[in-house]
Formats: C-alpha cells, sequence, structure tokens
C-alpha cells in the first residue's frame, strides 16, 4: 500500500519524497517521469505548486468537519467547486459535466479538461454548449501571467463600454490649478472689503494695482503709520477732541498756533522743571501794567554791567524799585541779582502759561491746570503732530498714485477710510483681482481642449472655477482624475485585447462580448491529453482548475496532475476501475478527505446543439447559465500554483455563491447513503474518522 503521508512540517524534502512516491505508484513512461522532475525542481527552488500543497496538507491533517445537508439548499457542484479544493464527481454524462463546466468559465474559472481516454475529452468538448465556444481554446494564452490577470480586471472594470469616450479629448494633469491655490483664491474673491460701500475702497485697489512693487510698497508704509497714529489718539481719553484737532490742523491751515503752543509746552515744561529749586516767589500786590517790562529791562542793566548804588543811583533802578517791592523772595524783598533773576524769571513763565492758554483755547484743547498737566499736554501734542503729518503725506501720495488719480482726501475720516483701503488690498489683496484670476484659470482650463471635445468632468472643472465654488472644484478635479485613469484603462485594454487576439483571436472576441454582456467571470476550457499536460506542466496561476476524466481507471501518478491547478476535480465515468491496492487514485483523494459527489445519471448522447437553439440543461446539480445580475459574484480564495514553500499564496477566483438544486435532484447527497462512491473497493476506501491528530494506518 502505497504511504502518502508527509511529514507534518511539509518542508522540501518531505514534498520531494511525496512526488516521487506519486511518480512510482501508476504505469509509470516518459510523462509522468517528466512532470515528477518538474515539480521536484520547483520546490528544491521554493515554488511549491499550490494544488500539490493543498493535496499533502489534506493527506496530514483530520478530516475536516462539514455542516449536515440542508434540505432546502442541497450542494451543487457549483458551489462545491468554490469551497472546496479537491472534488470527485461520479455517475454524470458528458452533456452535464460540459454544462458545468461552460457555467464555471462564466464565472472566471480557468478550466483545464484532460483525462483519459481521449474519446472522454473529446465527448465532453463536444457537449460544450455553442454559446461559449469562443472559451474554448487548444491553449492557454500566451501572455504573461500579470498581464492576463490585468486584462481580466480591466474587463470586468471597463470592458463593458470600451466606447464611452470616443472622441472626448482630457487634459494632462500637468498645468491644472492646485486645489489649495484655488481655495485660496476663491476666499479672497468673496471676501467683503470693510468700507466697501464707500467710493474709497472700490477705487483703491484698481489703482494701486497698476503700480510697481516699490511705489505701492511706500504708499502701504504711509498708510499703516497713519492707521498706528490714529489708533494712538483713539487710545486717549479725549479722542474725539483730538481727531477734530487733527482735522482741524490739516485742512484748517492752523497749523501756526499749533507749532507755536507746542514749542511753548515743551519751553515750559523744561523751564518749570529746571526752576523747580529756585526760590519761591510770592507777589504781595498787583505789577502795574508795564512793570514785568521794567524789571526785565533792569535785569538787562545789570547784565550789561550796571552796578546797584545807594547814592546817585541809575534811572533803571529807580523805575524797577517801585515795581520789586510787590515780590517777595523767599518771603523777602528783593535785595540782590539774583532776587531779580527768580523774578524775571518768574514773569516769563506766567507770561508763557497765558500763551499756552490762549493757544489752546483757539486750537480746541484743555488748558494745563498746573505744571504737573505740561507732559502730557506735550505728548499729545507730539501725537497729534504725528497724525498731522502721516495724515498729510498720505493726501499727497493718493493724490499722485495717477495722473489723473479720482480719489481725494478732504477730511479725516477719508484718510482713515483709504488707508484701510490701501493695508487692506497689501493684506488680503483685491476681491476684484482674485475674481478675474478665478476667470482667467477657467479660461485656461477651458482653452486646453477644443470646443465639443471636452468630457463633462472637464466641463465640471470650468464651472466650478467660474463659480467660486472650491469645495467643487475639488471633487470635480477627483472626476477627471478618474476619467483620466478610466481612458488609461481603456487604452490599456484595447492594447492587451490586441495582443491576446494575436494568439488566441477568438478567445479575445468572446471575452469582449462577455464583458459587454456583463458576465461575471472571464474564463476558458483548454481541453489537452493527459500527457501533454504532464509532459509540459503550465506555468503557476494558468489554471484554477484541472477536471481528470477516467479518474477512476488511474493510479496515484494521476495526483501530479494537482501541480497543473490549485483545485482538481476527478470525474469517475463507466470506466474499468483499478484494482484497490491503496495506491489509486480515487483511495488516496479519500484518504486527503475529498468531497464525493454523484451526478444524475444522465448517460443520454452528448450532441451539440445548433447555436439558434436556446441551451436549456435539465434539472441536475449543475446549474444552468445565468445572467450576472441574477447571481452575484462571491469572492473564492483559490491558492496559487506555486510559491515559496514558507508561504500560502492566494488568487481571487471569482466563483459565484452556490445555487440551491433543483428539489429531487440526485446529485445532492442524500441521508441514507455515503457521501463517497458506491464501490468501495474500486472508489475509495471506507470513510476515515475525522481525529484531532496523527493519521491512523
Amino acid at each position: 500500500m502505497l504511504d502518502v503521508r508527509v511529514s507534518e512540517d511539509t518542508d522540501i524534502d518531505a514534498l520531494v519524497a511525496f512526488v516521487e512516491r506519486l511518480a512510482s505508484a501508476g504505469r509509470g513512461g516518459a510523462a509522468p517521469r517528466t512532470a515528477a522532475a518538474r515539480i521536484t525542481g520547483d520546490v528544491r527552488a521554493g515554488r511549491v505548486p499550490a494544488g500539490l500543497r493543498t493535496l499533502s496538507t489534506a493527506l496530514g491533517a483530520a478530516a475536516p468537519p462539514r455542516p449536515e445537508e440542508d434540505p432546502a439548499h442541497p450542494s451543487t457542484l457549483l458551489g462545491v467547486v468554490a469551497e472546496e479544493p479537491l472534488v470527485v464527481l461520479s455517475d454524470t454524462s458528458p452533456g452535464e459535466l460540459a454544462r458545468a463546466l461552460a457555467e464555471l468559465t462564466g464565472y472566471g474559472m480557468r478550466v483545464l479538461l484532460t483525462g483519459a481516454p481521449a474519446e472522454r475529452v473529446a465527448a465532453v468538448h463536444d457537449a460544450l454548449p455553442a454559446s461559449v465556444a469562443g472559451r474554448v481554446a487548444t491553449s492557454f494564452p500566451e501572455l504573461p501571467v500579470p498581464e492576463l490577470q490585468r486584462l481580466r480586471r480591466l474587463l470586468a472594470r471597463v470592458g463593458a463600454d470600451r466606447t464611452a469616450r470616443r472622441g472626448q479629448q482630457l487634459p494632462d494633469a500637468d498645468g491644472m490649478p492646485d486645489p489649495a491655490d484655488v481655495a485660496g483664491c476663491c476666499e479672497r474673491a468673496g471676501r467683503v472689503v470693510a468700507g466697501a460701500e464707500t467710493g474709497e475702497a472700490r477705487i483703491v485697489p484698481g489703482l494701486l494695482r497698476d503700480l510697481d512693487a516699490d511705489r505701492r510698497g511706500a504708499v502701504t508704509q504711509v498708510a499703516r503709520c497713519v492707521l498706528r497714529s490714529l489708533e494712538t489718539i483713539a487710545a486717549a481719553p479725549d479722542a474725539d477732541r483730538l481727531r477734530e484737532v487733527v482735522g482741524r490742523l490739516v485742512h484748517q491751515g492752523l497749523r501756526a498756533e499749533f507749532e507755536a503752543l507746542q514749542g511753548h509746552s515743551a519751553r515750559q515744561r523744561d523751564d518749570r522743571a529746571r526752576y523747580a529749586a529756585g526760590p519761591a516767589i510770592e507777589i504781595v500786590e498787583p505789577l502795574p501794567q508795564g512793570g514785568a517790562d521794567v524789571i526785565r529791562r533792569y535785569l538787562d542793566f545789570l547784565d550789561s554791567g550796571g552796578r546797584t548804588r545807594s547814592y546817585f543811583r541809575p534811572q533803571e533802578q529807580k523805575d524797577a524799585e517801585p515795581h520789586l517791592r510787590s515780590f517777595r523772595v523767599a518771603g523777602e524783598a528783593p535785595q540782590n541779582y539774583d532776587h531779580v533773576v527768580a523774578i524775571v524769571h518768574h514773569l516769563d513763565l506766567t507770561r508763557r502759561d497765558d500763551e499756552i492758554a490762549r493757544l489752546c483755547s483757539v486750537l480746541g484743547l484743555p488748558i494745563p491746570r498746573d505744571p504737573s498737566e505740561l507732559p502730557a499736554l506735550t505728548d499729545t501734542l507730539d501725537r497729534v503732530a504725528a497724525t498731522a503729518r502721516s495724515v498729510g503725506a498720505l493726501r499727497h501720495d493718493v493724490l499722485f498714485l495717477q495722473q489723473d488719480s479720482p480719489v481725494s482726501v478732504p477730511d479725516l475720516a477719508a484718510a482713515e477710510r483709504v488707508a484701510r483701503a490701501i493695508v487692506d488690498y497689501d493684506e488680503h489683496g483685491d476681491p476684484a483681482e482674485a475674481a478675474d484670476e478665478l476667470e482667467r484659470l477657467a479660461a485656461g482650463c477651458a482653452d486646453r481642449v477644443p470646443d465639443g471635445a471636452r468630457a463633462p468632468e472637464h466641463e465640471a472643472v470650468v464651472a466650478a472655477l467660474r463659480a467660486h465654488d472650491p469645495q467643487a472644484y475639488a471633487e470635480a478635479c477627483e472626476e477627471l482624475n478618474r476619467a483620466r485613469r478610466e481612458v488609461a484603462d481603456r487604452d490599456e485594454l484595447d492594447r492587451l485585447l490586441g495582443e491576446l487576439a494575436g494568439t488566441h483571436p477568438q478567445l479575445a472576441e468572446t471575452w469582449a462580448a462577455d464583458a459587454g454582456r456583463g458576465v461575471p467571470g472571464f474564463g476558458l476550457v483548454v481541453p489537452e491529453p493527459v500527457d501533454d499536460v504532464l509532459g509540459t506542466l503550465p506555468p503557476a496561476d494558468t489554471a484554477d482548475l484541472v477536471v481528470v476524466l477516467g479518474a477512476g481507471a488511474m493510479q496515484a501518478d494521476g495526483l501530479l496532475l494537482t501541480a497543473a491547478a490549485p483545485r482538481m476535480l476527478a470525474v469517475v465515468g463507466d470506466e474499468p476501475r483499478a484494482a484497490s491496492s491503496g495506491t489509486t487514485l480515487l483511495e488516496v483523494l479519500n484518504q486527503a478527505s475529498a468531497r464525493f459527489l454523484r451526478g444524475t445519471g444522465d448517460r443520454t448522447a452528448a450532441v451539440r446543439p445548433a447555436p439558434a437553439v436556446p441551451v436549456v440543461p435539465p434539472l441536475s446539480s449543475v446549474p444552468a447559465a445565468r445572467t450576472a445580475a441574477e447571481a452575484p459574484e462571491v469572492p473564492v480564495a483559490v491558492p496559487a500554483q506555486a510559491g515559496p514553500v514558507t508561504a500560502h499564496e492566494a488568487v481571487e477566483t471569482p466563483v459565484p455563491a452556490p445555487r440551491p438544486a433543483p428539489r429531487g435532484s440526485d446529485t445532492a447527497a442524500r441521508d441514507d447513503e455515503p457521501s463517497r462512491p458506491s464501490t468501495p473497493s474500486a472508489m475509495a476506501p471506507g470513510p476515515r474518522p475525522a481525529v484531532t491528530g496523527g493519521r491512523e494506518d
């Protein structure tokens, strides 16, 4: 009895020994030896065929638990093949099997049909419905596996309507406005400028737009200075009065009075601070009119070298002495030169206080009540002067922005509005200018494709720019990118279909037609003699299912065909059974817990129907072909044919969800019979009990 067990870790040496045992258990010949050598080489190179790995793993594991059969939804061949990698089908006719294979190709299965004798393969081939004749090929496509996978994906994605964008042109992604830039431009275009209801805010941006950068920068600096000065004045307690002073100073010609007040207040502040440490001056009686001038002439006389005498007094002394008696210096009558100097300083400060009070009244400013308020008055006058200078400079600059500048600054409020408009333009730009920029971008996008050749996605991009809608523009750009990918996919699909048509023109035409009809998948059937398959195994991921006819007469070396595809369907007919020795193909599949099914047992002759007659299969476990709308696609993980020893690959093969067989079908396993062939000695040993580990011999 053939020992088909493999070590639990399934290392390379164990797999090689397993392949050699399979090859040695059979009829022998060049084809099995060639297949064994090819498989052994792939295994040693780390490319383990997926079907062989599945078989070896199943032989080394316990029987998998299977749910009880639902009488309302019995198992079908289509559903079992989608779920089980190893299936044995018996008591079926070529026509029934052909209809099942036809439906499998409609869901994307790539079927390798082989077996012995050749007449059985030919019978199934001849029974295939005429509607799938284009999916039957003499060999698998020569396209590289990645490109063939890409072709099938593109057929499912964009193959339904390959002429949808004929006559349309799409602009290149390079040169399209960036969505972030468009969003900023839309924000500027939709911004409401403070004071836009006045003429200055509408006119100034247009004047500044035509200025060179240096000139515009100078005007902006002056405008910022005006705003800073006005903000300083606004922080003062009497802000309204100071704004009125600035307006009067700039527009009503009171500059002489203001400059005089500014000078007097500064000198008075300094002199008060300088003479604060001198002797106190007290007026004991009012000074007659002109008395102050007499005292000053007397001080001039003393400063020029005159001397004070008790006898023969000079005239200046005689005139000044009566007026000096009106003062007390440090509580005493004036007696010397220092006292006269202190009195004259007091008279000068008093006269300047009077002038400051008069000028404050003229300018509308509060009069200082005592010397302590002089520093505050001086600071206020400095701020007013700075504001007046900046406003004057702004009036001059705005007046000469252009030769025929229509902007004037008649008052302080207008100056402030103009200054804010200038600063706003410098910080945020002009909404009208941003709108013009969006229109320019829209025109540029539209001109990239001639009229009549624009795609709807392209028109949406232009419309979003003209509508100043950044969100719509971003969404339109995404749709335009999707359209570019769609066009690129269609171009690639045309290229790959052209390459496929070079070797398989009928298959390429059929797949293209299937895509237009919405067929769920794109499969094919390749009938090939078993010796040819073993002699030249297809590359990895070329076939999804290998169908072996006449499996009842095969020995274990027939399981080398598992290297051709990830899944195997062994079909048992009326061929003579191989003697039961533990080395037959069916006995090994039974040990691997393969799924056993029965067909309807229909033995009617298989005759290919005429193309004009619709194919209506009889009720059986193999469901008839149906449309994509009726049978939603269910992806089933199909192991890749080859891969590294340490990796278990999976290829997504679209296989439909199993459809319930009609009630009364003979395909479903019944409770009163085992799910194994009826001749245990030829079909399989007795069912193996499920265990948690190891295997009983």
